[in-house]
């Protein structure tokens, strides 16, 4: 009987030691899942403007734009990104740790945010902005699959005074100009302008921000909620930094919008030229100003993707 049972044994530390050999070959294994960071946990995230999926920037004319495929040059491209965080294989997050507090990153206790600008002051028709294409941070050293993050400033740094020297620099107008406004003093989380080359070169735009803010900051109400806070969630389950990076496609955004036109999105609650801009983003918007300013259940955003570098 001994005789028999040690084949049996041996079968089956082979079928096993075998299969594990398969997994790790094919990816199967948790060691094998995702991609791995340096030993110091570096991570930079980079971003770019597209039209669909030809790579955009001032100066370059953009075609086949909006419901009567026209064309433009981008004008002003900049956006804010907060509360970063790194997707493990088990759907966890980690928060990224950004590498600097400088002109267009900053964090503490309310939160992390940092400013993407994909246009040049000087360049075509652009006429603000300094290029910061890139976000850099640290996370534990380890493997992970994904990345997501919050377009938007965080609740706590968005009501700063623009104009104080004790503000963080990425939000002050003297640093960044044109990105806050009179929206009870707070952040546009987007300034994205495209001018047109019809005649007249009309602007198409998206200014994205909360609205509908209760307080003033200005005489020392600080804002206790948003009726719209019109944050927005990406999130990229399948990720890999050194391979993709980040990609705002303008051509999906303003995809129904008319170019012979001026198109004006500045999130008034009752403004209907927010309406195809707000359905891309999937952000509940009702021109009858009952939008709620928050994800629509049950739909993805299509302006930001994944896309190979």
């Amino acid at each position: 009987m001994a005789f028999q049972v040690r084949p049996l044994v041996l079968s089956t530390l082979s079928a096993g030691l075998a299969l594990a050999a398969l997994l790790s070959a094919c990816g199967g294994g948790d060691d094998a899942t995702g991609w791995a960071t340096d030993s110091a946990g570096s991570v930079t995230l980079q971003f770019e403007a597209v039209a669909g999926t030809t790579p955009v920037s001032c100066g370059s004319t953009i075609t086949g734009l909006g419901s009567t495929s026209k064309s433009a040059q981008i004008q002003d491209l900049r956006f804010y990104v907060s509360d970063v965080q790194l997707i493990k294989a088990d759907g966890s997050t980690v928060p990224l740790t950004l590498a600097t507090t400088d002109d267009n990153n900053y964090a503490d206790a309310n939160g992390s945010v940092s400013l993407i600008t994909l246009s040049q002051a000087g360049t075509g028709a652009c006429t603000t902005g300094t290029l910061n294409t890139a976000i850099q941070g640290t996370v534990p050293a380890g493997r992970y699959v994904g990345v997501t993050m919050t377009l938007g400033v965080p609740m706590g740094l968005n009501h700063l005074s623009s104009t104080d020297a004790a503000t963080p620099a990425v939000l002050r107008s003297d640093v960044n100009p044109s990105m806050s406004w009179n929206w009870r003093g707070g952040r546009k989380f987007t300034k994205i302008e495209l001018q047109s080359t019809e005649a007249g070169n009309p602007v198409t735009l998206l200014h994205l921000g909360s609205t509908g803010c209760v307080g003033d900051p200005a005489n020392g109400v600080p804002i206790t909620g948003c009726t719209a806070p019109n944050r927005l969630t990406l999130s990229f389950a399948n990720f890999d930094p050194a391979r993709q990076q980040i990609a705002l496609d303008v051509q999906t955004l303003f995809a129904q919008q008319d170019f012979t036109a001026m198109n004006m999105c500045m999130s008034s609650p009752t403004d209907a030229g927010c309406v195809s801009d707000f359905a891309a983003l999937a952000l509940n918007f009702n021109p009858d100003g009952t939008g709620t300013g928050t994800a629509i259940a049950g739909q993805t955003q299509t302006v930001f993707k994944a896309m190979s570098r």
